[in-house]
């Protein structure tokens, strides 16, 4: 199932790969991490780095991740987005965070995990949505 947005023409693309795609809206100054199928822990933190990476570059303040299509993700995976991954995130400048929940169910229950596991009281500007646009929107008004 491939229900993803077309990344747009005028976004800045970071990385292209077969289970993600991470673009910069210098319109909407918003970063966007598209999730597909499943990711090993060395491909998480790898991709992790990128992203803090393109955020410190660009001075954004916005993410949008995208999990709708990613399957489940293992402990590890798991433990290093709820803590250094998002104390990095924060760190480095994001105030606005907007995750559109997978729709396999059981990828689901790994990004609640997540949620769930998070202690940061920065954090607490993340928030869950069923539909990317509603994602995107609430991020460009903020």
């Amino acid at each position: 199932m491939n229900a993803s947005i077309e990344i747009p023409k005028d976004s800045k693309v970071y990385l292209n790969k077969p289970y993600v795609q991470v673009f910069w809206s210098p319109i909407n100054k918003i970063l966007t991490s598209r999730w597909i199928g499943f990711c090993t822990f060395d491909e998480i933190k790898a991709v992790a780095q990128r992203i803090i990476d393109a955020v410190t570059f660009e001075g954004a303040r916005k993410v949008l991740y995208d999990a709708r299509e990613i399957e489940v993700l293992d402990e590890e995976s798991q433990k290093y987005i709820a803590g250094d991954f998002t104390k990095e995130m924060i760190k480095v400048g994001i105030e606005y965070s907007a995750t559109v929940s997978p729709l396999d169910v059981f990828a689901k229950f790994s990004v609640d995990d997540i949620q769930n596991t998070i202690k940061i009281p920065e954090a607490s500007h993340n928030k869950f949505f069923q539909d990317v646009e509603e994602a995107f929107d609430w991020l460009k008004s903020k």
